[in-house]
């Protein structure tokens, strides 16, 4: 398959899964009321992760498995320590919206999200391994989507 239709493909089933997420309604309940704190501490910690993880990538952020032509192999900051931050901190934040929202759909929504990410993050490692020869120590060192 031609590696822009298989980028369009990963993009495209991504946003169509945040999108099917936050259309998806949430329950109102006395469960909801014990998994709100949980919930919002998730929330807060993977839109940090998610946002300095953007923030760190800087030019090289795209939302596409293959890297741009211009880019650089970045493994400061987060991700010094996991190869995938964006990916991680993104199930942690739609995983305190699934608790907050107590919505057993959202929840399962997340879980396809992580298998696409699961997938999406072993195409663009072998994408990565190609244009940067240093990819492959960087993969010793650092774990997936949590640190080692």
């Amino acid at each position: 398959m031609h590696k822009y239709l298989k980028d369009n493909i990963y993009v495209g089933l991504q946003f169509l899964l945040i999108i099917i997420f936050f259309i998806t309604p949430g329950f109102d309940s006395t469960f909801t009321t014990l998994l709100k704190y949980p919930g919002l501490i998730l929330i807060i910690g993977g839109s940090i992760v998610v946002l300095t993880s953007m923030l760190q990538l800087k030019s090289n952020l795209t939302a596409y498995p293959t890297p741009k032509e211009t880019a650089f192999l970045y493994t400061g900051g987060l991700y010094g320590v996991v190869r995938h931050p964006i990916y991680s901190g993104v199930v942690i934040l739609f995983l305190g919206l699934s608790f907050v929202s107590a919505s057993f759909i959202k929840l399962f929504i997340t879980l396809i999200l992580m298998i696409l990410f699961h997938f999406k993050s072993e195409y663009e490692e072998v994408q990565l391994s190609q244009k940067f020869d240093e990819y492959k120590q960087y993969k010793t060192r650092t774990g997936k989507f949590f640190p080692n």
